[in-house]
């Protein structure tokens, strides 16, 4: 097993924490992280909280210090989502046109916004808060 190739996809806690949790428990092979967004994992709390309202710096919503990630050879593949998964060649497509091979795969893609459909939703100021990016534009 330590010499196996652990590909998540999602970047978000989930991902994260199954990377420490592998490490933690004695994995020495290969694991990347990919993830859609350009950020570390991130809590998503704290976008809407504390550091929404200023009485947080960023770095507080990280789930690991860039430096963790570093010491226990997780390889982090920030702003280039997966956008194809063939599981019987065990690879996943990058949307930059790489392609990664994996011995075990978790997907870890976490959940999407619902948007509402009611009357005036799509009005001007109406927003959706659910990155980093989104907490900081507003």
């Amino acid at each position: 097993m330590n010499a196996e190739k652990f590909v998540i996809v999602g970047g978000g806690l989930a991902g994260a924490t199954a990377a420490e949790t592998l490490r933690n428990e004695g994995f020495e092979g290969t694991i990347q992280i990919v993830a859609g967004e350009p950020h570390l994992p991130y809590l998503r709390p704290p976008l809407s909280k504390e550091y929404f309202t200023g009485k947080a710096e960023r770095e507080s919503i990280f789930v690991q210090p860039a430096q963790w990630y570093s010491d226990k050879r997780v390889d982090m593949l920030t702003g280039n989502p997966v956008v194809a998964l063939d599981v019987a060649a065990h690879t996943v497509a990058l949307k930059d046109g790489r392609s990664l091979d994996f011995d075990r795969l978790l997907l870890a893609t976490g959940s999407s916004p619902r948007h509402s459909v009611a009357r005036g939703a799509d009005a001007v100021g109406i927003h959706y808060l659910r990155t980093v990016d989104d907490s900081e534009s507003l």
